[in-house]
């Protein structure tokens, strides 16, 4: 499937998506729109980026009956935040239907929010707590509710809303279809899908495919105390464009945030003590890109869309390694690339390996942007390397745009672009170098026993400042840069590529 009209959605709605820009349903999409317009009910196990909005609010819509004056559907959401988000959404999608949605939750009038829900409300996304407070003044009734969905369910269990969501099922009608949408599932979180939930479909985007590759990821090892000056050496030398730095505990959030502010960097925070009016004042200023540093702990962060974030800075290390995918996924967003870091202490250096195993990922010790190789090769595929092996550029083709690199490899004496040596060898090149602390040893080793390739067929290693270039057969060079690209050598991410020519 192509295209949104292909997943079997009405022509209003796809011309409100072409309005929009949507071409092509994301996986999530492509999978669940059809199951929830044929009725089933759906777990979708997928995170705040994938499109889950659409997934589900796109079927949601096309059902509605906007002669009904009845609340015919409803949206549960953990925060203010999340609840604007998802309204904002199902608006844009419902552009051209006759149907109202309305948001309703904390911080704002509850009489007012009272009555545009009693107003023809065919939609209401709400709050857990707010949606209690409706329904207890009799503002919000559920009987003629069709469409019922729990969006981050994981988080509503984390805040303690688990009781309150389960009343509000039993308050609807039992022929009602439901959506639950978490990213990840917790047993209690299993459990009510069992029990409110009729043979459900489950659909499951891990979070490792939909972020990790697009994301360059390093770590920064640093003492306990020094967390906080490393952290803005780190911020002064990356200059992200927008970083969001992630804290365990609100208090800990708080002292950051003044540490930063009183160091002279532009900073806000974000955290579960703050006043709504605040924490509104607080996502304005970030999204309107005042503010190029946000402070905040995962709960309040939770369900934040906004595209530009540069930077993912782990200040404590996540609980786990969900939590970690979650938290790095608010950078490299619509197809950019982003960096995420993550500062360890000594005694922490275990839990990132565990989460390289977990996310099966590596990810490389930080070193500031100037001694970054921003002109090394990206991993490719191996499909990949041999279309570009195929199609070798030609002399116009070099004349008109030079190889990224050729300069910086020439100042250092390297051999410029050409790199086949003949008599069946091939030339690699490898993205560090001495400045690394690599030798010759350590890549011979790495040939060897990393990429099991024998010593007979390596025949020239050059290592220089901030290069290496490997002479070795030619039917071995496909497993050195498979077995080797992206791996760490002296706990260095390298990266091999063949050699410019």
């Amino acid at each position: 499937m192509t295209s949104f009209r292909d997943l079997g959605l009405k022509e209003d709605i796809c011309r409100a998506l072409d309005e929009l820009g949507y071409e092509e349903p994301s996986p999530i999409q492509a999978k669940a729109i059809p199951e929830l317009l044929a009725g089933y009910d759906m777990i979708g196990q997928a995170q705040t980026g994938t499109g889950k909005t659409a997934a589900f609010g796109l079927p949601l819509l096309q059902y509605l009956d906007p002669a009904d004056d009845e609340t015919q559907a409803v949206v549960l959401t953990p925060t203010r935040e999340l609840c604007i988000q998802v309204t904002q959404a199902l608006r844009s999608y419902a552009e051209h239907l006759d149907v109202n949605v309305v948001a309703v939750f904390g911080g704002t009038s509850v009489r007012d929010q009272a009555a545009r829900v009693r107003s023809k409300a065919h939609v209401v996304v709400a709050t857990v707590g707010r949606m209690m407070d409706l329904i207890s003044r009799g503002a919000l009734v559920l009987t003629g509710t069709r469409y019922v969905v729990l969006d981050e369910a994981d988080e509503m269990l984390d805040l303690g809303f688990i009781e309150d969501v389960e009343r509000i099922l039993r308050m609807c009608p039992s022929g009602r279809q439901t959506m639950l949408f978490s990213a990840t599932m917790p047993p209690p979180i299993a459990r009510l899908a069992e029990s409110y939930m009729y043979d459900p479909v489950t659909i499951s985007i891990t979070p490792k495919k939909l972020t990790v590759d697009a994301i360059e990821q390093a770590y920064v090892e640093v003492d306990a105390k020094r967390k906080t000056d490393r952290l803005i050496e780190v911020l002064r030398a990356e200059e992200p464009e927008q970083a969001i730095v992630f804290c365990r505990t609100k208090i800990g959030t708080a002292r950051l945030d003044r540490a930063l502010r009183d160091r002279g960097l532009q900073s806000k925070a974000l955290h579960g003590d703050m006043s709504q009016g605040q924490r509104d004042g607080v996502m304005i200023s970030f999204k309107e890109h005042k503010s190029p540093l946000l402070v905040a702990t995962d709960v309040a962060a939770r369900g934040l869309d906004i595209d530009h974030v540069t930077h993912v800075i782990n200040y404590d290390l996540p609980n786990n390694s969900e939590i970690y995918v979650h938290r790095i996924g608010r950078t490299g967003r619509v197809g950019r690339t982003g960096r995420a870091i993550t500062f360890v202490t000594p005694k922490e250096r275990g839990e990132i390996e565990q989460i390289e195993r977990d996310v099966k990922t590596s990810i490389g010790e930080w070193e500031p942007p100037e001694e970054r190789l921003d002109h090394a090769p990206r991993p490719k595929r191996r499909h990949e390397r041999r279309r570009a092996r195929e199609e070798a550029p030609t002399a116009a083709d070099a004349a008109d745009e030079p190889a990224e690199g050729t300069a910086d490899r020439a100042a250092e004496g390297a051999p410029g672009p050409g790199g086949e040596p003949g008599n069946g060898h091939v030339k690699l090149f490898i993205n560090r170098g001495s400045r690394s602390g690599i030798e010759e040893g350590d890549i011979r080793w790495a040939l060897s026993e990393g990429a099991v390739i024998p010593g007979e067929a390596i025949h020239d290693v050059r290592v220089l400042e901030r290069f290496t270039f490997v002479d070795l057969d030619g039917d071995q060079a496909e497993k050195a840069l498979d077995r080797l690209d992206g791996t760490k050598l002296k706990g260095k991410q390298i990266r091999l590529e063949y050699a410019n020519g």
